[in-house]
């Protein structure tokens, strides 16, 4: 069931990393002058509402274990790489292949 809650967690997340990659980029005229950009907004808005209705559940059934938690910090400082990163190689053209064709591939 999507709770208000849970509808504005996953409306702050998806921003948030939106905003990753927007910093990265060099700031919103440079983000948003690429259309196949822009249609990487539009996809990750319908994806994250569509995230909303499903009824996925990655649990096993088993309780964690609290000494496992130590990996949250690897996994986010990856996660807030892989927001930032890619944007700000492709703005540095370093790493970077073709341009507007891969982009849109």
């Amino acid at each position: 069931m999507v709770t208000p809650r849970l509808a504005f967690i996953n409306m702050a997340a998806t921003l948030a990393y939106l905003g990753l990659a927007i910093l990265g980029r060099g700031g919103f005229a440079g983000f948003f002058s690429h259309p196949a950009l822009i249609a990487l907004v539009i996809i990750l808005f319908v994806l994250a509402g569509v995230g909303l209705f499903s009824g996925g559940n990655l649990s096993p059934g088993v309780r964690e274990d609290r000494a496992n938690r130590w990996i949250f910090i690897p996994f986010t400082l990856i996660a807030l790489l892989a927001g930032y990163l890619p944007a700000y190689t492709d703005r540095k053209e370093f790493w970077t292949l073709d341009g507007d064709a891969i982009r849109w591939l």
